[in-house]
């Protein structure tokens, strides 16, 4: 052993003191009793028996961590066979009696009397369950089911009183176990307001069972992970990969902290290094360090790994743990609502998305700005917690949030480099790809957002027909060409032409007035209106720019006669489909309804979340884009590309539109049942997969506005639209509508009583484009 290497106090504030924030909550840790034996930990365990309360917790941490050690915790017994529970339960609870921060658990075994829990749980400040392994009816208990020492009845009791469960799962492979991956599933599932926290980052003791199993968590809401004393980097790095910086809580396990050793993966398996089985006298360059120490340092690399930032990182140690028992952290700052204050002084219109400005839903109450995003859930800078049922990133991430699969993809490409003086070769791969999805296409040319890439579409179109105007139907972005729809002309006033088009009020200030009847717009299943405009500027028309659909789908023989009038003026027939792209096929909305345009425009879900877009058409056409100039540095780099191919092949095994349309046919039934029950007069249109929803009322914005500020309430993101996606599942859509049921009955009752404005503590929500301030001219 070497004598010159530091001690635990000094390689503390080498390494951890700069790491770990002040005010940690120790989310798993020990009481006991001198009569309290010790059973079942690594060796020279029990060595640290002896009485063990909050005096001494706090003076054996101090004396490595000094005044970062823990400031409260979630304090149980010690598990033990031959235990005096009772005693042992009173114990911990007395001793947390001075101390508000703290919480405890209830130790208890299949053959406890559930009505006595109960009681125990209403007259104590208990938080929910220790369940352990050792309370089996069996022998070898470490290989021991879980539904063997977890009695029903904790379950049924953490369901009905939103109570924590503390399992230290069993099995030689934990949790790559499949018995324990299905029971852990099935029971979470079954009792949504249960909280299992899984001891040990699930066991991880062995980093690649973790690691392995993972997975067969993802999408439960009511999961968690404490880090107690594990001394390796991976299985919390596997943790935070799937759930992010929101599910993870530092534990020390004192006093098994307070030992000499390690655990480390051999194999398949895992091994504790203590004192009593290493020699460390034969080492040169080792000695041992407890435990937590151990375990700090492992934490530590896995939050580097994942480039955590100080946030992050205080996250773990201090916000989870008092997030999930309900322990009052500090007064709330309201960041997400500051931000936006701040927002709007510094970016005209508040956002870069006229779609995601707060005014859009509910002013004052909608939370701007997110912090993490996963599945379908989104958590804002103030840590709350929202299922978004709303439009799913505008319809940019048809698989969820941060699919696990993209993910993957995108993070290696950023750590290879993402950007060169040379080309990305997944841009060549995608294009393979999207013409072999699309086999009228021959090429395709890549941007990065639906707006520049209609541009480029419409550019493309007009270099190839060498004509200026464009008939248009719905909506196509922010750019020039589209907005010049809404300029002066001797047939309508300004501001109004694009109405009927999907958003309102788009104002045309900035675009040149030379512009003005370039386009024509006409509305969808309306053949006559598009005959009519290729009768009179049909020997003009670059191209007809359409959606293949967005309500609801094409008349027979519409889209086919919109084919066979292009074909006969010589216009570019381009398809828009950004927002229908992948929704009701493998590809472009059009190949559902079997059309074959000259251009098609992808882009939104392409990258599920990454910027991408995609133009993709037939070499007849695509020829002309090399005759004009269409460059930019940034349509270079590696990131949209890769998401794209990672994206659409995982669409490719998957069946992604199956499975958005059961679960949007659930929504509108939903909203349609709550609606008659309620009396409320509502309207839900669209196609399953694309939904939106709203009240046939005069006062349907107030009510819209009144609704989804109640609803955020209940902890969910909604407006006037539902965007399904592949991480939506039944349960979120029962949920949704289980909190909307109460909201429909205020609802109802503010018409009846005529008080919906007195209700409304917020101004009333936007329908469309306008101003946050006061304009120069008004």
């Amino acid at each position: 052993m070497n004598s010159k290497l530091p001690d635990d106090k000094t390689l503390f504030d080498q390494q951890l003191k700069q790491f770990m924030p002040p005010g940690s909550f120790d989310a798993h840790a020990h009481f006991y009793r001198p009569q309290d034996a010790i059973a079942g930990l690594p060796p020279s365990a029990e060595n640290s028996a002896g009485f063990s309360g909050w005096q001494e917790y706090c003076e054996k941490q101090e004396l490595w961590m000094g005044t970062l050690r823990p400031s409260a915790g979630l304090f149980f017994a010690i598990p033990n066979p031959k235990l005096e529970r009772q005693g042992a339960n009173q114990f911990v609870l007395n001793e947390i009696k001075d101390q508000p921060g703290s919480r405890a658990l209830l130790l208890v075994t299949p053959a406890d009397d559930p009505a006595e829990v109960e009681a125990q749980i209403k007259a104590g400040p208990f938080s929910g369950f220790k369940v352990y392994h050792v309370y089996a009816d069996r022998t070898d208990t470490l290989e021991a089911e879980p539904q063997e020492f977890i009695p029903e009845w904790v379950w049924e009791l953490s369901q009905q009183y939103s109570l924590s469960i503390m399992l230290h799962m069993v099995r030689a492979r934990a949790l790559a176990d499949p018995i324990n991956q299905d029971y852990i599933r099935d029971h979470c599932l079954q009792y949504p307001e249960a909280r299992l926290i899984l001891a040990h980052a699930a066991r991880g003791f062995c980093g690649n069972h973790t690691t392995e199993g993972i997975a067969s968590l993802r999408g439960l809401d009511n999961v968690f992970f404490d880090t107690s004393a594990i001394c390796e980097a991976q299985p919390f790095e596997a943790i935070l990969r799937e759930f992010g910086t929101t599910r993870l809580m530092f534990g020390t396990d004192f006093s098994v902290s307070e030992l000499k050793g390690r655990c480390v993966s051999i194999g398949d398996g895992f091994l504790w290094l203590g004192e009593q089985n290493v020699n460390w006298e034969t080492s040169t360059f080792a000695q041992p360090a407890r435990v937590g120490l151990e375990s700090l340092l492992a934490l530590k690399q896995a939050c580097h790994t994942l480039r955590l930032n100080d946030p992050d990182v205080e996250r773990i140690f201090c916000t989870n743990a008092r997030q999930l028992l309900g322990i009052q952290t500090a007064p709330t700052q309201n960041l997400t609502q500051e931000t936006y204050k701040r927002a709007k002084q510094l970016i005209p219109g508040g956002t870069q998305l006229l779609s995601k400005r707060p005014e859009m839903f509910a002013p004052d109450c909608w939370p701007g700005y997110f912090r993490e995003a996963s599945g379908c859930e989104v958590i804002d800078l103030d840590g709350k917690k929202y299922q978004d049922l709303a439009t799913s990133g505008i319809g940019s991430c048809l698989l969820g949030y941060r699919d696990p699969d993209v993910t993957d993809a995108v993070v290696r490409r950023v750590q290879l480099g993402s950007m060169s003086s040379l080309n990305s070769p997944e841009e060549v791969e995608l294009a393979a790809l999207l013409t072999e999805l699309h086999p009228w296409s021959d090429q395709a040319r890549f941007c990065r957002t639906g707006g520049e890439s209609m541009a480029i579409a419409v550019r493309i179109a007009r270099a190839a027909t060498g004509r200026d105007e464009v008939a248009l139907c719905g909506y196509h972005g922010w750019s020039d060409w589209y907005l010049a729809t809404n300029l002066p002309r001797k047939s309508a006033e300004t501001g109004t032409t694009l109405d009927k088009h999907l958003l309102p009020g788009l104002e045309p200030a900035g675009v040149p007035m030379g512009l003005s009847e370039t386009t024509h717009p006409f509305t969808y299943n309306d053949i006559d209106g598009l005959r009519q405009i290729v009768k009179e500027r049909g020997s003009r028309l670059a191209a007809v720019v359409m959606e293949p659909t967005r309500y609801t789908h094409p008349d027979p023989g519409f889209l086919e006669t919109v084919r066979e009038i292009c074909d006969e003026c010589g216009a570019t027939l381009v398809i828009d489909e950004i927002t229908t792209g992948w929704r009701l096929t493998l590809g472009g909305a059009h190949l559902h309804y079997g059309i074959e345009p000259d251009i098609a425009v992808f882009a939104k879900a392409l990258g599920n979340g990454h910027p991408i877009a995609a133009i993709i058409g037939k070499r007849s056409v695509m020829d002309a884009a090399e005759n004009s100039f269409i460059s930019s540095t940034y349509w270079t780099e590696g990131v949209g590309p890769t998401a794209a191919l990672a994206t659409v092949r995982k669409m490719q095994s998957v069946n992604v539109r199956e499975h958005i349309d059961q679960i949007g046919e659930a929504f509108r039934a939903g909203w349609s049942d709550l609606g008659k029950r309620h009396q409320l007069p509502v309207k839900v249109f669209g196609h399953s997969v694309l939904l939106h929803h709203t009240f046939d009322h005069p006062q349907a914005a107030e009510l819209g506005t009144l609704f989804t500020i109640r609803m955020l309430e209940h902890g969910f993101l909604t407006g006037s639209g539902f965007y399904p996606t592949l991480a939506h599942q039944t349960r979120h859509v029962d949920k949704y509508f289980e909190a909307a049921d109460t909201v429909f009955a205020e609802l109802a009752q503010a018409l009846k009583q005529d008080d919906l404005s007195t209700r409304l503590t917020t101004p009333v929500r936007h329908s469309g484009f306008a101003r946050l301030t006061p304009s120069p001219k008004s």
